[in-house]
């Protein structure tokens, strides 16, 4: 497939070369880079505010927007007759000729100050593709921002999610592509000096009042939730009260996963320790009559670890913790349970995978997991892969990334049965990480097909939550915001009603664990 860039001069960007890298290790790709005539760079106020976020937080490393002039320039002219695809990352005309344009807006509008002016009305970000293959259906992403405050670190999730977008666009099947036009351009909103800097005077503000509040309150913190219940979970009663563990003040615990062996319990979790600057894993002994002893720490590596997946497969107690700054999913397995563990296997190397969630299905094996792209945060890319034994030959899906969503990709914990429908927990983090836990039914999962509908979610209030278990009776969450000293916490499940936004929940009537709200599906299905 023979495809050109159309970039503008004034903005020859790093994020333009990850795509450019990226489209080229397909196999059969040739890239190419055309330059328009006019310029259109982002406005000088700016690229202050952007020079200052980097002094003030001290933002080091190769970000999406840097200057990469040179790389780009060496890529080689388009040839003299047609390409098949245009990709108008300029916004200007005449465009080369193709038989197939790809124009990328952010939140309706061309061009990375796009992203900014979302970010600086406060709205969710959204990526559009248009796609003069299917004029009436633009290629859509929901990306997250690790720091909506920060516009650098914004830009670098967005264009990443955006990069990941394009790529999957092009290696889907759209059937025969006919010659078209770009639909009409949308004018790049006013963006005058006086909105940047208050914008950045804002965020600067920001910064310091958030700061003053960690001295004056201690600061947010992750800590757990748990309670016993052999009866009914938190999504049967609508309402439950958790005890409250925290760490202490070398660390914080999250992502409990409960295990009962041999008549007694215990809670795995991610115990971080600020003198390491990284997680491990720890487990917790719990009781009936709700004591907790200290967290042990089972398992420790040199890079960071967390999300400790905890399962019986084959007569044997295995553990997959998360394991993505070493760029692999590693599989354990229980010597001496709880308390002593072994890495037995990579099932996967070479990706920056967060919070691999294993599902038995139809005698396979299946990985949820959320990888790292470029300068992605992770919480808003959901790739599957399948194999047919856990320590198989693990293949990644057709439709991989199969969602681009920071509402509904990243796995918040185990897949459960409940109300005859298999339920996918993911993790809320549209306006930022740790937001809530949403429940999505998953349905179809195959080689070649992913869906799934959201149907409820858990609500904690002012705290974020990110991770929902239960086992044996034993139920778990996380919760995250200003916890210290706090005993308990009281949470609810709420079914959402059709077309609800996920950030205003709706309650349906009736009783919780059965009704049963229309469906929305999200995700990809190949014929």
């Amino acid at each position: 497939m023979r495809i050109c860039l159309s970039l503008d001069p004034s903005r020859l960007l790093r994020w333009h070369l990850w795509l450019a890298e990226a489209l080229a290790e397909v196999p059969g790709n040739e890239v190419s880079c055309a330059l328009a005539a006019g310029r259109r760079p982002l406005p000088l106020v700016c690229r202050l505010v952007l020079e200052l976020e980097r002094l003030v937080y001290g933002i080091r490393g190769k970000g999406a927007i840097d200057p990469v002039e040179a790389a780009l320039r060496s890529l080689p002219p388009p040839p003299a007759e047609q390409v098949d695809v245009v990709i108008d990352l300029s916004g200007e005309e005449p465009l080369p000729s193709g038989r197939r344009v790809l124009t990328p807006l952010f939140n309706g509008v061309p061009g990375e100050i796009g992203v900014m002016a979302a970010l600086a009305n406060d709205q969710d970000l959204l990526v559009d593709l248009h796609d003069t293959a299917r004029p009436s259906q633009p290629w859509m992403a929901r990306p997250a921002s690790a720091d909506r405050e920060v516009f650098a670190a914004s830009l670098d999730s967005v264009l990443s999610c955006a990069v990941a977008l394009v790529v999957k666009a092009l290696c889907e099947e759209t059937g025969s592509i006919a010659p078209g036009i770009p639909g009409p351009r949308t004018a790049a909103p006013s963006f005058g000096a006086l909105s940047a800097l208050a914008t950045a005077t804002g965020t600067v503000a920001s910064k310091a009042i958030k700061f003053l509040d960690i001295l004056a309150r201690g600061g947010r913190m992750w800590g757990i939730g748990w309670r016993f219940d052999e009866s009914a979970s938190l999504l049967d009663r609508g309402e439950a009260t958790f005890r409250v563990l925290t760490g202490n003040t070398d660390g914080y615990l999250a992502d409990p996963f409960p295990f009962r062996h041999r008549g007694q319990d215990f809670i795995f979790v991610e115990q971080y320790l600020y003198s390491k600057n990284r997680g491990c894993i720890a487990v917790v002994a719990v009781n009936r009559d709700g004591t907790a002893g200290a967290p042990r720490i089972v398992v420790e590596e040199p890079h960071h670890l967390s999300y400790p997946f905890v399962f019986e497969q084959d007569g044997q107690i295995w553990m997959i913790p998360e394991s993505g700054a070493a760029r692999n999913v590693s599989l354990y397995r229980a010597v001496e349970f709880p308390y002593r563990w072994r890495r037995e296997a990579c099932l996967i190397e070479g990706i920056e995978g967060y919070d691999t969630t294993p599902l038995c299905h139809e005698g396979g094996f299946w990985f949820f997991v959320s990888p790292r792209l470029w300068r992605s945060t992770s919480w808003d890319v959901l790739s599957l892969y399948h194999a047919e034994s856990l320590t198989g030959s693990w293949t990644p899906h057709a439709a991989n990334p199969v969602l681009l969503d920071a509402r509904l990709s990243r796995p918040a914990g185990a897949v459960i049965q409940h109300g005859g429908r298999t339920l996918r927990p993911v993790q809320g983090c549209a306006r930022g990480y740790g937001g809530a836990v949403t429940f999505c039914q998953i349905d179809a999962l195959g080689a070649s097909e992913f869906a799934q509908t959201p149907v409820g979610r858990i609500w904690s209030g002012a705290l974020g939550c990110h991770t929902y278990n239960r086992r044996s009776g034993l139920e778990a969450i996380d919760l995250f915001g200003h916890i210290g000293g706090l005993r308990e916490v009281t949470t609810s499940y709420r079914l959402l009603a059709p077309d609800t936004p996920l950030s205003a929940p709706r309650e349906v009537p009736g009783p919780v664990g059965n009704s049963s709200p229309g469906r929305s599906r999200v995700g990809v299905t190949y014929p």
